[in-house]
């Protein structure tokens, strides 16, 4: 293991989904931390491009863009140019590692996963636990400090003023007891709840006057939220799908922050949520609560994570790929949900 402190100019091939990302941030502060001199330069994929821009602890981001540097090759030869002495590969893919490799990089960082063991000078032991901490310990086992775990991000005052328009514009304001839904399961079934319960649960929600519900969610959710409004036939029920679908990953995240609670299914709109400081419920297969639950940032309200237990458990992503009924997603019911929603506690007018 190289000593702490003796990379000058460090890649982080970083994690390329919302969730993941959210759950990096915490490694991202403890790097800086630990190379306060060194210059660091983050690469990721298009999708998180919004979620690193304001990152106060990178010095430049990557977008890993073929296209840009006229495919694969020119890509690498950009990385090599730029003469990295050390690559931390968060991401797990084969090709990750693979390509801090061919970029010559001296010192390569990261889990032996997916058969990349040899594309590795230094192979970190997994720890099998929470993201957050999974990757915490590739500092640590490097002999480096880490101060704090909690996720953070960095949106503008600008993006906060365009979620708080968009909220204004479907006839909500900031006085609103409103609760966020996040149905959607990002095209993977193994994590969808069924669209009755969802309809069930926000009949269950607006039985109390004060509260509005929102639904959120992207282009591919239209449909089933159109089947939800039909269900509930309530003016109460905001579909903000048809607003959202097309704007900022930040200014979804400005409008979850107007909410006094989240309710969502495992997808990266739970982790922005709960790393904004807004109360969160959580419907998890079980195991990936364990590896994959969101985190609140400092001081915030503990998610509350449902899962249950079934005798195909624990899931993984392998299991979740090949899995055809769920039996772990429908056993949580309407009722389960709202019971954790009681025991949340509104967000304050801070978060708000």
């Amino acid at each position: 293991m190289a000593n702490n402190g003796t990379f000058n100019n460090i890649l982080v091939r970083g994690v390329d989904t919302v969730g993941t990302f959210v759950l990096a941030t915490p490694f991202y502060r403890a790097l800086r931390r630990n190379y306060p001199s060194s210059k660091i330069v983050l690469c990721i994929k298009p999708l998180v491009r919004e979620l690193a821009a304001n990152c106060p602890y990178m010095d430049e981001v990557i977008i890993y863009d073929k296209k840009k540097y006229g495919g694969e090759f020119g890509f690498i030869r950009e990385l090599r140019s730029r003469q990295f002495d050390a690559a931390f590969v968060l991401s797990g893919s084969f090709h990750s590692a693979l390509i801090c490799y061919l970029a010559g990089i001296k010192n390569t960082i990261g889990y032996p996963h997916d058969r990349r063991g040899f594309l590795l000078t230094h192979k970190i032991p997994d720890n099998n636990k929470h993201c957050v901490e999974y990757l915490l310990n590739i500092i640590e086992q490097l002999g480096g400090a880490v101060e704090s775990r909690e996720p953070e991000l960095w949106f503008s005052d600008d993006d906060f003023s365009k979620g708080s328009q968009i909220l204004k514009a479907a006839g909500l304001n900031r006085d609103d007891k409103i609760i966020g839904i996040g149905f959607g399961a990002a095209g993977e079934s193994a994590r969808r709840w069924p669209t009755e319960n969802w309809t069930g649960l926000i009949r269950n929600i607006i039985e109390d006057k004060r509260v509005k519900v929102v639904l959120f969610g992207t282009k591919k959710d239209l449909e089933e939220s159109a089947v939800i409004e039909r269900g509930v036939a309530d003016g109460r029920l905001i579909n903000l799908i048809n607003r959202t679908n097309t704007v900022k990953l930040a200014e979804f995240a400005a409008c979850v922050k107007g909410c006094a609670a989240y309710v969502s299914v495992d997808t990266g709109g739970i982790h922005v949520a709960a790393a904004l400081g807004v109360p969160v419920v959580g419907l998890y297969v079980p195991g990936s609560d364990d590896r994959w639950g969101a985190r609140t940032l400092k001081g915030g309200p503990a998610p509350s994570l449902i899962s249950k237990k079934t005798p195909c458990a624990p899931c993984d992503q392998s299991k979740m790929r090949r899995c055809r009924d769920n039996i772990c997603m429908r056993a949580i019911t309407a009722e389960d949900v709202g019971r954790a929603l009681i025991g949340v506690p509104p967000a304050p007018p801070s978060v708000r």
